[in-house]
Parts: C-alpha cells; structure tokens; sequence
C-alpha cells in the first residue's frame, strides 16, 4: 500500500499543477505524466521506509494521515527540476523533521501502525590488547 497516490497528490495540488512539472519532454502529452509521477512517488517512499525501518514493521498495514501528509510533501517536492519554491522547500524540511521524530520516536504513529519488537542483538563487547606503551616501559624517555 504506498503512502500516497496520484489521486491524493491532485486533490493536494492540483491536476494543472501536477502536469506542469511531469510533462517536461516534447512532444508534450498535455497530461500528467505517470512514469515522472510515480518515480517522485517511489522516492518519497523509499525515504518513508528509511526512517520507519528501524522502529516499525513494514509494510506498514495501514497508512496514517500523517504519512500520507509527508509522502505527499516529498513526493511533490521531487517533482521540481532546477529550484524549489521557499513554501515547497519549507514543506519538505518540515516532512523531513517529522520523519526524524518519528524514527527517534518522538513522535508515535497511529495504531495501525505494529511498533518492531525485532531486538537488535545484545550488548556490546569491546576487548582490546595490552598496551604496547605504558607508565612502567616509557619511564626511561
């Protein structure tokens, strides 16, 4: 179940919008471009697991609003070649900054969501030769 759809994204940005920065290539299609657009779809989703994986089982059974929220944020904010618009940057680094409160869980997702009970191996053990110079052998320098 991806975390955001086309249908979600034209209801956000609209269609004019959204065909605006897909049909980039003559001859123009005059519509949405689907392979530009899901590309920017995947993207946004593969940035999405990223931070998830650690903290949530994936896929996730039911996508929560606020992830739709933040799909949509980077998904739209892909779509721009050359420069970003200050509000679709600030939206990005905002999805961004809930992402990374998410990940550190400072933020929960909805029930829908299973919390990993994957252990991540036990502690850790360091050893360490001896030393090659101490106080005894670096008396004589």
């Amino acid at each position: 179940m991806p975390y955001v759809t086309k249908s979600d994204l034209i209801a956000r940005y609209t269609q004019t919008r959204l065909r605006e920065l897909t049909d980039r290539e003559a001859p123009y299609q005059g519509d949405i471009v689907d392979a530009v657009l899901d590309q920017a779809i995947a993207s946004a989703a593969s940035v999405i697991d990223g931070h998830l994986a650690a903290r949530y089982t994936l896929p996730l059974a039911q996508v929560p609003a606020l992830l739709t929220d933040i799909a949509a944020r980077l998904a739209y904010a892909a779509l721009f070649i050359d420069t970003c618009p200050d509000k679709v940057t600030a939206d990005y680094q905002a999805a961004m900054r809930s992402l990374r409160d998410i990940a550190a869980g400072t933020v929960q997702l909805d029930a829908g969501a299973v919390a990993s009970t994957e252990v991540s191996g036990g502690p850790v053990e360091v050893a360490a030769s001896d030393r090659v110079f101490g106080r005894d052998n670096l008396r004589s320098w």
